[in-house]
């Protein structure tokens, strides 16, 4: 989202988003953050916002490079409406651009890579687990358009994956004009000392520090399948003010907008801010009091809280002797509701070791591929690693580009010549 940028866009990786927590801290830390600080101001001097790119952004802004290097045609705002047949082979596809619809002829091959059905209600209430509601964190083009297209022509979907989607906790605002904002908590918060989550009835139910894949399984399990439980994770002024929670970013000195819009609540006491949320505030209170005597001593014996590497990287190096723990003690106190949403589906067409959509008898259907989350989930539907879903589709889309460019379609019946 928009608001994972920092300071109006400063780009940053995520070595880079440790040493900006511990500025003031680490002295190594201070120095690389002056290094990062200066060298955004003098891009801001040439462009509007960043212009040094990381992750995600480095690796879309290369392929686009190289396409426009390759003069390869590229219409935006193109909406995908029916394969065109010739017998039981893929010859194209038609799609919708501006007001009128147009056909691409393809002679060997048509590759599908819609993005999944994240945006598609009925397909997320087929798939979905019942608490999984209909909040996303993924691309809201991926509307199940490719899934349409190859069920209707004879496509197999894999519907056994353990998990229908990757799932990520987020917190929801409304930006200045009115759209609504999903924030994903994937590695800044959760795992950094001074914060737990809370169900509905005041009680911790994981350990924090988790993939947020597995953070979001516990909320299903916690719920029993009920949509519209309520989360939320608790925090006090010095958490907030150390590593931020969501979309407050870290050093924010005025957070009244974010209590005044309700994204944020505030509370002098524990017992208030429970009642604030709907809470017992004896069970909040005495569920804080519980992790608060053993965070004073960097424990967690509950959940086991910052007993891995994993863990151990996401939360505070400087903090000893457990980089994920701490008490949660000064008030003024937070919390923040949390939802579980979605960052990519995994049930998608079955495909065959050259990314050839399969017909649920197994053989190929002639000119028509997959690739990415429109494609079954190579994992089955399991998280583990981070770009489970980019991997999988760079891959299986390099399968698809080789396979159609050896002629190996032609060779089994269909027209030929390029996608």
């Amino acid at each position: 989202p928009p608001e994972c940028p920092r300071f109006g866009g400063m780009m940053v990786n995520r070595l880079d988003i440790s040493h900006l927590g511990r500025i003031g801290t680490s002295l190594r830390s201070t120095l690389r953050a002056a290094q990062l600080f200066s060298s955004y101001a003098w891009q801001r001097l040439r462009s509007p916002h960043g212009t040094i790119l990381h992750p995600g952004n480095a690796l879309a802004a290369q392929l686009y490079a190289t396409l426009l290097a390759r003069r390869v045609e590229i219409l935006f705002s193109a909406g995908v409406e029916d394969l065109s047949m010739r017998d039981e082979h893929v010859a194209g596809v038609v799609i919708r651009h501006g007001a009128r619809d147009r056909l691409i002829a393809a002679r060997r091959g048509v590759v599908l890579a819609t993005g999944g059905f994240s945006y598609d209600a009925s397909l997320r209430q087929r798939f979905f687990p019942a608490g999984a509601g209909f909040i996303s964190a993924a691309c809201a083009s991926g509307t199940g358009d490719g899934i349409r297209l190859a069920i209707a022509a004879g496509a197999a979907l894999n519907t056994d994956a353990t998990s229908a989607a990757y799932w990520v906790p987020v917190s929801l605002f409304r930006r200045t004009d009115g759209s609504r904002g999903v924030f994903p908590h994937m590695v800044t918060d959760r795992a950094k000392p001074g914060v737990i989550a809370v169900n509905a009835a005041g009680r911790r139910f994981v350990n924090e520090a988790l993939s947020y894949h597995e953070f979001v399984l516990a909320m299903f399990r916690d719920g029993n399948g009920e949509p519209d439980l309520p989360f939320y994770l608790i925090c006090d002024r010095d958490f907030l003010w150390s590593y931020g929670l969501g979309r407050i970013k870290p050093f924010t000195r005025r957070v009244r907008r974010y209590v005044a819009s309700g994204e944020l609540i505030r509370a002098p006491d524990v017992a208030q801010l429970a009642a604030k949320i709907g809470i017992k505030p004896s069970t909040l209170s005495a569920t804080i009091a519980a992790y608060n005597a053993d965070a004073k001593e960097g424990r967690d014996p509950e959940f086991g809280r910052g007993s891995t590497t994993y863990q151990r990287h996401l939360g505070d190096a400087t903090l000893r002797p457990n980089p994920c723990v701490a008490p949660i003690v000064r008030a003024p106190f937070f919390a923040l509701r949390i939802y579980p949403a979605d960052l990519g589906t995994a049930i998608g067409m079955t495909v065959d070791a050259q990314a050839r959509v399969l017909r649920k008898d197994g053989t190929p259907i002639a000119g028509l591929y997959a690739c990415g989350n429109d494609m079954a989930s190579i994992m089955n539907g399991n998280c583990p690693g981070p770009g489970i879903t980019l991997g999988p589709a760079l891959t299986f889309g390099y399968i698809a580009g080789r396979h159609l460019a050896e002629g190996s379609v032609a060779a089994s019946g269909a027209t030929k010549a390029s996608a």
